[in-house]
């Protein structure tokens, strides 16, 4: 109304000339900006699209804005895959909801256009909080497996290439070609303290051709700009596939902050985002990059050595030399098993366009007569297509003849691309998201508290896990039996709403989400039922919250006990639950790092109803804080000690530690057994022989297979020499975590696994859950496996961090 009688004074051009102006301006272009404070730095992020800043460079940028730095970030492309302009918006739209979530104010954004060397930029500029700038270039996206890739064609071909409109009616499109697209972008740098970005260095489609393009632009576009600035280069596809990197607090503000904008781009509510299992959900956890600066020298691409692991054999591909074919081996960290991928020329965006170069060879492997072989490499604007391979996203590796690359039974193969399954996925590393020794997935007790052989009591285990909820950052408690029926019953819901347009963290003090809590099982009122103890962040120190078994379900979280801020989560490596002082109940051990790097070991005395205040057992100034601790039980005593294992040189330590009943006691450190690697073993304790003693399992990866051997170490004063218990023949390493259970009074080796199940394309780590039990016979070896039922939910959503470091 007030822009009509404003009107109505003014002849009929002016009117005319107002009305174009403005349907072309953008809307609040006349709101004055509010001026930024950026005395602290200026943060300039340039990515690829709408997200790849929100997935792959934070917390980087949420943790600069807490620090109270300016922060801008750059979006070169909009809308993706050739969407239309629509897309576009929707994803602007996604994007300015998840930066207000993360500055904690209202999305209110002023919204305007800004002029960087001559070339016409959207800017969206957050009122209530002006040190966050969102730029949005608005080229046309590229194929992410394959097509078109304009941005490539643009930096590698010469082209010129047209952007989205950028006016909201649909007008006003620029056009760039390479120099104009340098100049506006080291404008956009130029007030940078600090620069990040995508990963310049590698090659379509391990990811995306927008990712490395946008990378190799602002890396020519810094150096120009004639200062030593800070650069960090930003892995992302790849990281899904490696271990959690992130804290607990900053993956759980950064789930949120992802789910905000999939809240707009998507139609789940971000729903996908809250798990492990879907695509986006795969890199939320982690952050990979590494440090440069904007001065250092060198071409475009500058190839790393890598190994190329298989995810289910947890083998590496290795080199036989020059005229042989490449084969699978054990892991060892041998130059031979150093590989790289080098561009060939070809258009950007065209499949087949990597040479597979061994390190020590400088050969290249080549696909022929059915077999691969390595050879000599061909030029790189060669027409021969059988050195021509296609990586996507160190999942699935397609061979030059279009082939996938596998692990059947131990060996290297190429076959068809149809019914994936892990066996087909490959890592950069062999330290993937499945060898990550810190991880759990069931705890195993007797929550039921049945009786049997006529009233009298005895013990029977069952599997507790814990499944992430898809509705939000809550979890779902099941428990399940070890029996061929299917026996999974949930014992608790744990539904936490999640609401996109929050400014407020989802997960308050009293709200137990799944990313920050860490659990234990234990008899801790003494009832005879194990009870769930979940663990969590709460005002600035931690809760301890029982949920008591009834014997059909698990009760509502009731506070046990609340430390002092002296207690954050963030400086356990470990909680260990154990009847420590003899007392019949379970107590809760902290191991907590220490200033110098080792760590104190204190205990929470259960008194039933609550805990006790933390008593330090142990100064474990010797033991590293990366330690792992098991609970033990010796013959003779009622009171629980501990087992440690530490990584010396690679290899693992033992010490064990007794319990006085107020203390523990050991020398530091004990026996160091070469032979088994501290980063791919899995260790379990439990009573193998009945004798009261609880021995150790050790499992390692065979290394000619997905096989896994199974060595025991007899406890007692001293620890014996391992002995081989046998081989499992049914289980991937990499997708078995290992526990000791008595079942009918006899020792059972129990795997939680997963089902090797058919994988998709954008479902990385599909596979039910499952029970494998192998009893031990009165010589201590291991007999047949005892396959039980698949259980509700996926394995990978069961996965929780038991220790912080490894």
């Amino acid at each position: 109304m007030r822009r009509l009688a404003v009107a109505c004074g003014l002849s009929l051009l002016s009117i005319m000339l107002w009305a174009i102006g403005a349907l072309l301006s953008p809307v609040m272009a006349q709101t004055p900006a509010p001026a930024a404070d950026c005395h602290a730095g200026s943060l300039i992020t340039v990515v690829a699209h709408l997200d790849d800043d929100l997935l792959f460079v934070n917390p980087g940028i949420s943790d600069k804005l807490a620090a109270g730095w300016c922060v801008t970030t750059v979006h070169l492309i909009g809308g993706a895959n050739g969407a239309n302009f629509d897309y576009v918006k929707l994803r602007e739209k996604g994007t300015r909801l998840a930066y207000a979530r993360m500055a904690g104010v209202p999305d209110d954004w002023i919204e305007s256009t800004v002029d960087f060397a001559g070339k016409p930029v959207h800017q969206m500029l957050l009122r209530q909080q002006p040190r966050v700038k969102l730029l949005e270039v608005r080229l046309p996206g590229g194929g992410v497996r394959g097509g078109r890739v304009p941005l490539g064609l643009l930096w590698d071909k010469g082209e010129s290439i047209e952007t989205y409109p950028l006016n909201a009616d649909g007008s006003n499109t620029i056009k760039y070609d390479r120099a104009a697209l340098i100049a506006s972008v080291r404008a956009m740098l130029a007030p940078a303290t600090e620069i990040y970005t995508l990963n310049p260095d590698t090659v379509p489609f391990i990811e995306h051709p927008d990712h490395i393009y946008a990378a190799r632009i602002t890396r020519v576009a810094a150096q120009g700009l004639g200062r030593d600035i800070p650069i960090g280069y930003h892995v992302t596809y790849p990281t899904g596939g490696l271990p959690k990197n992130l804290s607990a607090a900053d993956t759980q503000k950064k789930r949120d902050d992802v789910a905000s904008y999939f809240a707009i781009d998507g139609d789940d509510n971000g729903g996908h985002v809250f798990g492990e299992y879907q695509w986006d959900g795969n890199w939320v956890a982690r952050r990979y990059w590494t440090r440069a600066h904007a001065s250092d020298p060198g071409p475009d691409f500058q190839p790393r050595p890598m190994q190329i692991v298989n995810e289910y054999s947890s083998q590496c591909v290795t080199s036989a030399g020059a005229g042989a074919a490449p084969a699978l081996a054990a892991c060892t960290g041998a130059k031979t098993q150093d590989w790289h991928w080098q561009e060939v020329s070809a258009a950007p965006g065209t499949k087949n366009t990597a040479q597979l170069v061994d390190e020590t060879t400088r050969q290249c492997v080549a696909e022929r007569d059915g077999g691969l072989i390595e050879e000599a490499c061909s030029p790189p604007d060669s027409a021969d297509a059988a050195q021509k391979w296609t990586p996507w996203d160190f999942g699935y590796v397609y061979t030059p003849l279009g082939h996938c690359l596998a692990a059947r039974n131990g060996a290297l193969a190429a076959g068809g691309c149809s019914s994936l399954t892990a066996e087909s996925r490959w890592a950069p590393s062999a330290r993937t998201q499945w060898t990550d020794n810190r991880e759990e997935g069931a705890l195993f007790g007797d929550v039921r508290g049945d009786t049997v052989d006529g009233g009298v009591d005895e013990r029977r285990p069952s599997a507790v896990y814990v499944q992430r909820r898809k509705d939000g950052p809550g979890f779902n408690v099941w428990v399940a039996d070890m029996s061929r029926l299917e026996t999974a019953e949930p014992w608790y819901l744990n539904a936490v709403p999640f609401d996109p347009r929050a400014t407020a963290p989802t997960c308050t003090a009293n709200t137990l989400c799944f990313d920050s809590v860490r659990f234990l099982l234990g008899d801790f009122d003494g009832d005879g039922r194990d009870d769930l103890m979940v663990i969590s962040p709460r005002n600035g120190g931690t809760a301890f919250w029982l949920m008591r078994s009834t014997g059909t379900r698990f009760e509502a979280p009731r506070l046990w006990y609340q430390t002092s801020t002296a207690w954050k989560p963030a400086n356990a490596q470990q909680y260990v639950a154990g009847n420590f002082t003899g007392s019949g109940r379970a107590d809760v051990m902290i191991a907590h790092k220490r200033g110098d790097g080792g760590l104190n070991l204190w205990l929470l005395a259960s008194t039933g109803k609550t805990g006790r205040a933390p008593a330090l057992w142990m100064q474990a100034s010797g033991i590293s804080a990366s330690a792992r601790f098991l609970p033990v039980h010796t013959a003779g005593t009622s009171r629980a000690g501990l087992v440690a294992l530490e990584n010396v040189d690679g290899a693992i330590a033992l010490t064990q530690l007794t319990s006085s009943g107020s203390a523990f006691e050991g020398a530091l450190r004990g026996n160091t057994y070469p032979q088994f690697s501290s980063a791919m073993t899995k260790v379990a304790a439990g009573d193998i022989d009945g004798d009261g003693t609880d021995d150790l399992v050790m499992l390692q990866p065979r290394g000619d297979g997905p096989d896994i051997d199974v060595w025991t170490i007899r406890r007692g004063a001293t620890l014996a020499t391992p002995v081989l218990a046998g081989t499992l023949k049914e289980s991937s390493y990499a997708d078995a975590l290992p526990h000791i259970v008595q079942r009918d009074r006899q020792a059972t080796l129990v795997l939680f696994k997963r089902a090797n199940a058919k994988l998709g394309p954008f479902y990385y780590t599909g596979g039910a859950p499952m029970l494998i039990g192998y009893d031990f016979d009165t010589t201590r070896k291991l007999g047949a496996a005892q396959i039980w039922s698949e259980m509700p939910g996926l394995f990978s959503e069961s996965l929780w961090l038991r220790n912080l470091s490894q």
